[in-house]
C-alpha cells in the first residue's frame, strides 16, 4: 500500500474516531426535561444514611405528580384523600416540592428501618414487589401505544416505540432505570406494610385499654369538636351506607323524634288522624308511603335533632321542642325540588325518648373497637417511623430542591 493511501486511512480513522467522541459527548452534555445532564442528573439531592436519592429521581417524581395535579387536587375536593396544591402559589409548590421528596425518603427509611429490625419478605411477597414493577413499566408502554394511537398515527405501533424513545430521553432515563425505580417504589410499600404489621403486634393493644382510648378520642374528636350540623351529617352517612360508626356525641339542647314524611297534603293528614286515633305510628313509619328514607334506613334509631343542627331540623325543633314525648304532630315544610321549584313537604314527627351526651362505650362496642385498636396501632408506628427518621443522617440539597420548577 502506498504512503499516501496508508496516510489518507490513518486521518479517516482518526476522524472517525474524533467524530464518535464528539457524538458521545454531545449526548452526555445533553439536557433532560429537566436541565440536567448526565453528569448531573445522577447526583444526589438528598441522603439517608448515605443512601442515595438522585437529582433525577426527584425531578421525574416530582414532574409525574404536576402532570396530574389537576386530577390529584380533585381527589381531596371530593374524596379528602393527599393534599391540594395551588399552582400559582409560591409557597404551595414549595410545599409539593418538599412532600415529593419527603415520599422518597420515607421509601429509604422503610427499606432501611425493615433491614434494621430484621424483616424480610417472603418469596411470594417478593415476587409481587416484581410484578408491581412489570405492571409500571407495561402501563407507561400501553399509555402510551394509546396516544399513538389517537394521534392517528397510520402505524401506532411503530410509533408508539418512538415516542416511548423520546419520553426516556426527555425524562433523562431508559427502560433499565424505569423498572428498577418502579421496583424500588413497590419494594418500599412492601415494607412499609411490613412494618405496620410488626409494630401492631409489638403494640398488642388491650381490651381493657379501649374504653379509655375511646372516653378520650370521643371528647377530642366529637364532643370538643362539635358544629353545628355535625350530628346529622353522619347519620345521613350512616344511612347511606357510608360509614357504620354512629356519631359519639349528642349535644344536650337535642330532642328525640321520629319522622315520617309526605309530599301529598291529603295523605298525610288522613294519616295523622289515623296515628291519633290510635293506630301503630311506627307501622305507617315503615310503609312505602314514607319518603323518609334517612329515617327509614336508621330504622329503630330515633333522629336526633338541635335547634342549630340544620335548617330542615331548625324548624322541626321549634315547633316540637315544647311537645311532650309520645306527642304527634304534623309540620309543613316549604322548599324547592331539584329543578327549584316551590315544593312544600309534610312530616309527621312524633317526640320520643332519647339520651344526650356521650353515647355510652357498651352501646358503640361493637362497631367502634377496630377503628379504635386500628387507630392507636397507626399512632405507634407513626411515633416509631418518626423517631427512627430523627436518628437517620439525612442531608438535603435544599438549593437543587427549589432549582427545580415542574411548570416549565
Amino acid at each position: 500500500m502506498k504512503r499516501q493511501t496508508k496516510k489518507i486511512i490513518l486521518i479517516a480513522a482518526v476522524a472517525l474516531v474524533v467524530i464518535v467522541l464528539v457524538a458521545g459527548l454531545i449526548m452526555l452534555l445533553r439536557k433532560d426535561a429537566f436541565g440536567d445532564n448526565y453528569f448531573t442528573r445522577s447526583n444526589a439531592i438528598a441522603t439517608v444514611n448515605g443512601a442515595k436519592i438522585t437529582r433525577n429521581e426527584f425531578a421525574s417524581s416530582l414532574s409525574d405528580y404536576y402532570s396530574n395535579i389537576d386530577t390529584y387536587n380533585m381527589y381531596y375536593l371530593y374524596y379528602n384523600i393527599g393534599n391540594y396544591y395551588n399552582t400559582s402559589s409560591e409557597s404551595d409548590m414549595k410545599k409539593l416540592k418538599n412532600d415529593i421528596l419527603n415520599g422518597l425518603i420515607d421509601n429509604e427509611i422503610y427499606i432501611q428501618m425493615a433491614k434494621d429490625l430484621g424483616i424480610t419478605l417472603t418469596a411470594e411477597e417478593q415476587a409481587e414487589v416484581d410484578k408491581e414493577a412489570q405492571e409500571a413499566l407495561d402501563n407507561l408502554k400501553d399509555q402510551i401505544l394509546q396516544s399513538a394511537k389517537s394521534s392517528g398515527s397510520q402505524n401506532p405501533e411503530t410509533y408508539a416505540v418512538t415516542m416511548l424513545a423520546n419520553y426516556y430521553s426527555s425524562m433523562g432515563i431508559n427502560q433499565k432505570i424505569f423498572l428498577a425505580r418502579s421496583q424500588h417504589s413497590a419494594l418500599a410499600e412492601k415494607y412499609a406494610s411490613k412494618l405496620q404489621e410488626h409494630f401492631a403486634a409489638e403494640r398488642n393493644v388491650t381490651d381493657a385499654e379501649l374504653k379509655d382510648i375511646y372516653a378520650e378520642y370521643v371528647k377530642e374528636h366529637y364532643q370538643d369538636a362539635y358544629t353545628d350540623g355535625a350530628y346529622s351529617q353522619t347519620e345521613s352517612y350512616v344511612a347511606a351506607g357510608a360509614t357504620n360508626i354512629p356519631y359519639l356525641y349528642i349535644p344536650e339542647d337535642f330532642i328525640f323524634v321520629r319522622v315520617i314524611q309526605l309530599s301529598d297534603e291529603a295523605k298525610a293528614k288522613e294519616m295523622l288522624e289515623k296515628i291519633q286515633a290510635g293506630e301503630d305510628f311506627e307501622t305507617f313509619f315503615a310503609s312505602d308511603d314514607n319518603e323518609n328514607t334517612n329515617g327509614k334506613a336508621l330504622k329503630e334509631k330515633p333522629q336526633a335533632i338541635g335547634a342549630k343542627d340544620s335548617a330542615f331540623n331548625e324548624e322541626i325543633y321549634k315547633q316540637v321542642s315544647t311537645t311532650a314525648v309520645g306527642d304527634v304532630t304534623m309540620i309543613p315544610v316549604a322548599g324547592t325540588d331539584a329543578d327549584g321549584k316551590a315544593i312544600t313537604t309534610y312530616h309527621i314527627v312524633k317526640r320520643v325518648e332519647g339520651t344526650t351526651g356521650v353515647v355510652p362505650y357498651e352501646e358503640v362496642k361493637d362497631v367502634i373497637d377496630s377503628s379504635l385498636k386500628s387507630h392507636e396501632e397507626n399512632e405507634y408506628y407513626s411515633e416509631k417511623v418518626d423517631a427512627w427518621r430523627e436518628k437517620a443522617e439525612i442531608v438535603i440539597d435544599d438549593d437543587a430542591v427549589n432549582a427545580y420548577d415542574p411548570s416549565k
